[in-house]
C-alpha cells in the first residue's frame, strides 16, 4: 500500500476540506431519513428544519447531499432549490437573501424551472422582493466609489427611499407563496438552504425568524447553524431540530473506501470515532497519513493521536509552503475574497489574477464561491492561520490589505462589503486616522437599519481610533451612538420595531 500512496498521493495535497461533494458523502443515514421524510409535509403546509453542530461536523456536507437528493440526483424529485450562505461579520444587510434572489434568478434563465417564470406574478414578486431589498439596505452602501483615501471616502453614500421590514418581511412571504403555489403545478416543492445562520445578521435573522413561521405550501425551509442560540422560536413552533454529532465506525469505514480509497479494519474505525469523529478531523488525519506514506493501522493513527493533533494544524502542514504563505496573508480578510484584493496581497512581481485562479484550482484548503471570489475551505483553517500570526504581522497584512482594497475599489463590484473590509483592515493596521470617521459613519448606518451587533463593533472601532488620536469631538460622538445602540438592543420593544 505504501508504494501506492508514493505513486498517487505524494505530488498532490489531498483531499479538499471544502464541503464534501454530494457523490461521496457518506454515513448520515438516519439524518438524511430524517430530513427527507418532511417533504410531504413542505409540499402540503411548508416545512422548516434546523441541521445543528459544532465546527467540522458535517452540517454544509450534508446540505450539498441534500440539495443534489433534490435536485440534480437522476430520477430524483427535481426540485428547485436555492442556496445561500453566510459569512463571518461583519457582512452586508441581507447578503444571504440577496444570494437566494440571485439563485432563484439564475434558475429563471436555465433548465425546466424557466417554465415557472412565464408567469408574470413570478417575475414580478422576484423584481419587487429584490428592489425592496436594494432599497432597505441602500443607507450603508456607497455609490460611484473610486480610488480615494480614508478621509474622502466619507459622504458617498446615497440617501434613499425609506423602507419599512414590514413591506420586505411581505413581499418575501409573497414570493414564497407564488413560488410554493407554482412547484404545487408541478407537482414538486422549492427548498431554500440556508448556511451557517449563527452568524447572521439581525435584519437577516429577524427575517429568517418571520418566514420560518409562515413558510407557505410547497417550501422546505434547511438551515444550519452550530447551536440553537437564537433560533428556539422555531422550535418551539414544531420546527425539528437535526444534530449532527461524530461519525460512528461503520459510516468512518465508507468514508474512508469511499473518499480516499482505504479500507478500514473495525479496530480502526472505532479509534477514530472515539478521538476524532468529525469529518474535518478525519480529512486532516487520513490526508496526513496519505502525505508521510503510512498504512491507516491503529498503531499509526494512535501515533498520529499522540502527537497533538490538531486537525488545522495537520491540513496546514501538508500543503506546499508557498500556498501557507498565501494562507497567512489571505487570513486577515473577510469572506468573500475578491481575486483581484488576493493578486495584490502578496506583493510578489508578476503575480495576476489568472496565476491566482490557477493555483487555487490545485489547493485543498481554498476554494472558489459561486459568482466568483474565494473563501477558505472551511472556517476553522482561517481560524488557524490568523492565531499563527504574531501581532506586527496582522497590523502589517492589513495595512497592506487597506492599501490593496484602496487601490482596487473601482474594480470590486461588491461595493458594500468592500468598504466594510477597508474599514477593518484600517483600524486593524493600526491606521486610526482613517478608520476613525468612517468606523462611526458605518456604525450610525447599521444602527439605523438595526444591525445593531455590527453597528456596535464598528462604534467600537471608532471609539478606540479617537482615543488613539485624542480627538475629543469624535469620542464624544462615537461614545453616544455606542450607548443609542446599547439602549436599543436592552429594550425588546425597541428592537422589535
Amino acid at each position: 500500500m505504501g508504494e501506492i500512496m508514493d505513486g498517487m498521493w505524494r505530488w498532490v495535497e489531498g483531499v479538499p476540506y471544502a464541503p464534501c461533494p454530494p457523490e461521496e458523502f457518506c454515513g448520515r443515514h438516519e439524518e438524511r431519513e430524517r430530513i427527507l421524510a418532511l417533504l410531504n409535509r413542505a409540499e402540503k403546509h411548508g416545512q422548516a428544519v434546523m441541521i445543528s453542530g459544532p465546527p467540522g461536523i458535517g452540517k454544509s456536507s450534508l446540505l450539498n447531499w441534500l440539495k443534489y437528493d433534490l435536485q440534480d440526483r437522476p430520477g430524483g424529485p427535481g426540485s428547485l432549490v436555492i442556496r445561500a450562505e453566510i459569512f463571518e461579520p461583519p457582512r452586508m444587510i441581507f447578503s444571504a437573501f440577496r444570494k437566494l434572489l440571485y439563485d432563484l434568478q439564475l434558475h429563471a434563465a436555465s433548465g425546466w424551472f424557466q417554465d415557472l417564470f412565464v408567469s408574470e406574478g413570478m417575475k414580478e414578486a422576484v423584481r419587487y422582493a429584490n428592489d425592496l431589498l436594494e432599497k432597505y439596505a441602500a443607507p450603508v452602501e456607497p455609490v460611484g466609489l473610486l480610488p480615494k483615501t480614508g478621509e474622502e471616502i466619507i459622504g458617498v453614500f446615497a440617501r434613499s427611499p425609506e423602507v419599512e421590514y414590514d413591506r420586505v418581511r411581505e413581499a418575501h412571504l409573497e414570493l414564497l407563496r407564488e413560488l410554493g403555489w407554482l412547484m404545487a403545478g408541478f407537482g414538486r416543492i422549492a427548498a431554500i438552504l440556508l448556511d451557517d445562520a449563527h452568524l447572521a445578521s439581525r435584519p437577516d435573522r429577524r427575517l429568517l425568524l418571520d418566514i420560518a413561521r409562515d413558510l407557505p405550501p410547497g417550501i422546505l425551509l434547511a438551515f444550519t447553524c452550530r447551536d440553537e442560540s437564537g433560533y428556539e422560536e422555531i422550535r418551539d413552533r414544531g420546527a425539528p431540530l437535526v444534530p449532527l454529532s461524530g461519525m460512528r465506525g461503520h459510516e468512518i469505514q465508507e468514508m474512508g473506501l469511499k473518499r480516499f480509497d482505504l479500507p478500514l479494519d473495525e479496530a480502526t474505525a472505532a479509534l477514530l470515532a472515539e478521538a476524532r469523529g468529525d469529518p474535518f478531523s478525519l480529512v486532516a488525519c487520513f490526508n496526513t497519513l496519505r502525505n508521510r506514506g503510512l498504512d491507516p493501522s491503529p498503531d499509526n493513527i494512535r501515533d498520529l493521536l499522540a502527537g497533538g493533533g490538531d486537525p488545522a494544524e495537520m491540513a496546514f502542514a501538508a500543503i506546499p509552503e508557498f500556498r501557507r504563505a498565501w494562507a497567512e496573508a489571505f487570513s486577515v480578510l473577510i469572506p468573500p475574497f475578491p481575486v483581484p484584493v488576493m493578486a495584490c496581497i502578496p506583493g510578489i512581481q508578476g503575480l495576476d489574477e489568472a496565476s491566482v485562479i490557477e493555483q487555487m484550482q490545485g489547493s485543498t484548503i481554498f476554494r472558489r464561491l459561486p459568482g466568483g471570489g474565494y473563501a477558505f475551505a472551511h472556517s476553522l483553517l482561517q481560524e488557524h492561520c490568523r492565531q499563527k500570526l504574531s501581532a506586527d504581522e496582522k497590523v502589517s497584512l492589513n495595512a497592506r490589505a487597506a492599501e490593496c482594497f484602496e487601490r482596487l475599489m473601482h474594480r470590486l463590484l461588491i461595493r458594500p462589503h468592500a468598504l466594510l473590509s477597508l474599514v477593518c483592515h484600517y483600524f486593524n493596521a493600526q491606521d486610526y486616522a482613517r478608520a476613525a470617521d468612517l468606523s462611526l459613519e458605518l456604525g450610525i448606518r447599521y444602527h439605523h437599519r438595526g444591525d445593531y451587533d455590527a453597528a456596535l463593533m464598528l462604534t467600537g472601532q471608532a471609539i478606540t481610533s479617537a482615543e488613539h488620536l485624542g480627538n475629543g469631538a469624535l469620542l464624544a460622538a462615537a461614545v453616544r451612538e455606542r450607548d443609542l445602540i446599547r439602549q436599543e438592543m436592552a429594550d425588546p420593544d425597541e428592537t422589535a420595531r
